[in-house]
């Protein structure tokens, strides 16, 4: 019985890392709060999980405030042409969906729209984890989102599925887990974006003459 309390037990482990899961949820919804600071808020939440996926340990409050601060620009400017585009899309789809009828040609028109919309999820996806992790420019952050993802659809399609699957199960079999909500899907992907990232670096080295 001591050694299921003790701070070395798996019981103890999860439950430390489930309240600090909450807690960098709870920081993340606090600065997403004034709409325009999601980008940055996106970014040093992934800061904040790409670490905590290594179990590399640290001051998890000054960590997130301090990519917030650090990438703040760049992330805002990413949010910002995202938020557009999203917009956009969405207000093609209720064009759409006002429609009488449907002809072949806007058929295909749909069968493109959807396309957009899913390389516009696969963009959101990767690039704020790339802003926390890479040093670059928007337009490359962007481009390297889109690459990567497609390079990597299986995954980029898996985590989809599966942070919509997290969050139905959060709504409708288990409450708890909105808690941990976005920041739980966050260091999840972040097991795979580290080991991406960490591929990309050894091929990047592999590339650089002798």
């Amino acid at each position: 019985m001591n050694s299921l309390f003790s701070i070395n037990s798996p019981l103890w482990r999860f439950m430390d890392k489930a309240l600090r899961l909450i807690w960098l949820n709870l920081l993340w919804l606090v600065c997403c709060l004034p709409i325009v600071t999601i980008g940055a808020a996106t970014t040093a939440l992934y800061s904040v999980t790409l670490k905590y996926a290594r179990d590399e340990e640290g001051y998890l409050t000054r960590s997130f405030f301090h990519a917030f601060r650090q990438n703040f620009r760049q992330s805002t400017i990413i949010w910002l042409i995202l938020a557009s585009i999203g917009i956009l899309l969405g207000l093609d789809l209720v064009i759409y969906l006002r429609a009488s009828a449907v002809s072949p040609a806007e058929s295909a028109l749909m069968l493109i729209f959807f396309t957009a919309v899913l390389l516009y999820l696969f963009i959101s996806l990767y690039v704020y984890a790339m802003v926390a992790h890479f040093k670059n420019t928007v337009g490359q952050y962007m481009k390297n989102a889109l690459i990567l993802s497609i390079c990597h659809w299986p995954a980029s399609i898996l985590m989809i599925t599966g942070g919509v699957a997290f969050f139905l199960a959060g709504m409708l079999v288990f409450p708890p887990l909105l808690f941990v909500g976005t920041a739980g899907f966050s260091y999840l992907c972040s097991k795979y974006f580290n080991r991406l990232f960490d591929r990309l670096a050894k091929t990047q080295t592999a590339s650089l003459p002798a």
